[in-house]
């Protein structure tokens, strides 16, 4: 919400005065009536505009730095494509999940999920939403609230 509206629009709209845990709730309310990102083809853990800088360091380690305390770089891509490590069939409360990057993530908001087959190194897209961000699960067709824990 806050990347679609302005500063003013956010506040006349009295969204500030909500927690992240109810601006969470808030977007995947209208997360069921939107599209999920479509998954780019092949393996990509980096934004194409990041790919192309000339440091030796990968951009997407800045996605989510925020978390960590630690600043973002200017080239840090505007979302994330990564797969879990192993196997995902449910998960609930605050999951971890290891991404094939290194990166840790937490789930944000308790809330239990199960999947009717195995997922094996499931595909994941990571974007910046309303509250914090979302972790796209791209062959189960859900969306988890998370956070970078490292």
């Amino acid at each position: 919400m806050q990347s679609l509206l302005s500063p003013e629009e956010f506040k006349n709209a009295g969204l500030e005065k909500l927690t992240p845990d109810e601006l969470g709730a808030l977007e995947a309310a209208l997360l069921k009536h939107h599209a999920l990102p479509k998954a780019k083809k092949g393996k990509s853990t980096v934004a194409p505009a990041a790919a192309s800088s000339g440091s030796p360091k990968k951009a997407d380690d800045d996605f989510g730095a925020e978390q960590l305390s630690r600043p973002k770089s200017e080239d840090t891509p505007s979302e994330l494509h990564s797969r879990i490590e192993g196997a995902l069939q449910e998960f609930s409360g605050r999951a971890v999940f290891v991404l094939e990057n290194g990166q840790i993530w937490q789930q944000r908001i308790p809330q239990a999920y199960y999947f009717p087959h195995k997922l094996v190194n499931p595909e994941v897209i990571i974007t910046k939403g309303l509250g914090g961000y979302k972790m796209a699960i791209v062959a189960a067709d859900a969306v988890v609230f998370v956070k970078r824990i490292q």
